[in-house]
């Protein structure tokens, strides 16, 4: 991953959540994966925390987080959020933050009781290795969880797409893989997929796109996986 790629990005990234589009994607997606990651206890890895938009909630759910991201400018606007929240003192000391690239401090890591992460798989070089080895460093019972960008589908046409218009993009340097793919991936044990975004990035409204959403038809633009170890 390229820090300096990400760096460049971090002070607009949130911006994306204040539009209509991004406030019903990100929803979406956090409704899937709220509902999808159970760990067993209380120690929790999370990769690519990016500017805390789930470091936020997985602390508020009680897990002791180590947060770990490629950009140290992301990682500042995350410290912040965690610092903004009640109870900030307390909060703040149940994250430990790794400023590094994951593929780098696989063999330090500890062992966990669940492994998050959310729109971080899309720029990992060979994932299904990374994966792997992550899954390594699970408690008995723990889940490894990854939440990416689906290839094939509307979503990942449109991230091409701004890909192709802007070469520096972060976008030119993600891989989009198809649930399909993901599922072929040996980590392990079987996984288990859920699906969202059946509605277009072009959706005209937020009816529309509720609307398409449960009808669930289609390529999904974005899956949760999660591998849980027996």
């Amino acid at each position: 991953m390229n820090e300096a790629l990400f760096d460049h990005v971090a002070a607009h990234y949130d911006s994306w959540y204040d539009t209509e589009l991004g406030s019903l994607s990100d929803q979406a997606e956090r409704n899937l994966a709220q509902s999808m990651f159970k760990a067993p206890g209380p120690k929790v890895l999370e990769i690519g925390c990016g500017t805390g938009q789930y470091t936020t909630w997985l602390v508020q759910e009680g897990y002791e987080i180590t947060a770990v991201d490629v950009s140290g400018e992301m990682m500042a606007l995350a410290q912040k959020k965690i610092a903004m929240l009640e109870e900030s003192i307390s909060k703040a000391d149940r994250v430990h933050w790794w400023h590094a690239d994951v593929t780098e401090i696989l063999d330090q890591l500890e062992t966990y009781d669940g492994i998050f992460s959310m729109t971080a798989f899309e720029f990992v070089p060979e994932p299904e290795n990374v994966l792997k080895k992550l899954f390594s460093h699970l408690n008995p019972g723990g889940c490894l969880m990854i939440g990416v960008i689906a290839g094939m589908s509307a979503w990942s046409e449109y991230y091409a797409e701004a890909a192709r218009k802007k070469p520096t993009s972060v976008f030119s340097r993600a891989a989009l893989y198809t649930k399909e793919e993901i599922r072929s991936w040996q980590i392990g044990v079987s996984a288990e997929i859920g699906e969202c975004l059946f509605f277009p990035p072009n959706v005209k409204t937020k009816s529309e796109a509720l609307s398409l959403e449960a009808k669930r038809e289609g390529n999904p633009g974005f899956v949760v996986v999660k591998w849980v170890k027996r």
